[in-house]
């Protein structure tokens, strides 16, 4: 969800071996039997671009609550509601930035959406199309239908936590910017492409030293888990195709441990306009 024109950029593979301990958070699929979009965000006006060339025109993150299949998307998937009445159909719907098997809660669309100084402005998303679906980890791709609207936010507005989950092996192994230390991991999904605040900068020390994944134990209390790194970073050449999630690489967890939220300070991660975060306490919601 970045600046210039969305070219996929080339990485480095890790050649190091790395094996997930055996006692690593969850395993089979979330349990999340029904589809719906977390987040609709309006990540820039007029600064990035399709692959069929066509630049200048503004993107919305759609992120879901479930792997959205990247065969089954299509731009006509997906109509977007201004504020005069009118509906656009994006002319590209990328899995881009988030392009990894692992990260496919995320459809960045590209078009001509509005005009944030003297409007209209997007206000609203539908789901049209033929999308297929799942839920984290599990195996078969489901039809996903039609899904109830949802707002835009609009462009003004800093990222937001929209989803936190335990990472299992089953989807994490293959991930070449994964968790290299810890053993438990905790997606933590935003609203928006994210760097640090105010430099736009790849995120660093002070986001790691922030967030705390929150822990519940069978005895009802509740602690405070600080990562040991944050993971999910470096994956493009340039940090304005950085996507809108991290990975918290956390230590061995007590017996039975249930993640229940995930809170970050404010002003420490920006959106692709230049907006900060404000103070996050993101709730886990069973099912969700």
């Amino acid at each position: 969800m970045r600046r210039p024109a969305l070219v996929v950029a080339a990485f480095a593979v890790l050649v190091s071996v790395f094996v997930l301990p055996a006692a690593v958070g969850a395993t089979g699929s979330l349990p999340r039997p029904v589809p719906k979009i977390l987040s609709a965000s309006w990540g820039t006006d007029g600064a990035v671009g399709c692959p069929n060339g066509q630049q200048g025109l503004d993107n919305i993150p759609v992120t879901f609550n479930w792997f959205i299949r990247r065969a089954s998307t299509q731009p006509a998937d997906f109509q977007i509601i201004r504020s005069d009445g009118s509906v656009a159909t994006p002319p590209c719907a990328l899995h881009f930035p988030p392009d990894e098997p692992d990260e496919a809660q995320t459809v960045n669309l590209i078009g001509d959406f509005g005009d944030s100084a003297s409007g209209p402005m997007p206000v609203a998303i539908r789901v049209v199309g033929a999308l297929q679906g799942k839920a984290p980890g599990a195996r078969a791709w489901q039809p996903i239908g039609r899904l109830p609207k949802i707002s835009v936010d609009p462009l003004s507005g800093g990222p937001y936590i929209v989803d936190a989950w335990a990472l299992m092996p089953s989807i994490y192994l293959g991930d070449p910017n994964r968790c290299m230390t810890g053993g438990n991991f905790v997606r933590v999904m935003w609203s928006n492409g994210l760097t640090a605040y105010p430099t736009g900068e790849e995120v660093g020390a002070p986001v790691a030293a922030s967030y705390r994944a929150l822990y519940r134990l069978p005895n009802a209390k509740t602690i405070a888990i600080a990562p040991l790194e944050v993971a999910d970073l470096h994956d493009h050449e340039t940090s304005f195709n950085a996507d809108n999630m991290h990975d918290l690489c956390l230590p061995r967890l007590p017996r039975g441990a249930k993640l229940t939220g995930v809170t970050i300070a404010a002003n420490l991660v920006q959106d692709p306009n230049g907006d900060p975060n404000l103070a996050e306490r993101f709730h886990v919601i069973p099912s969700s």
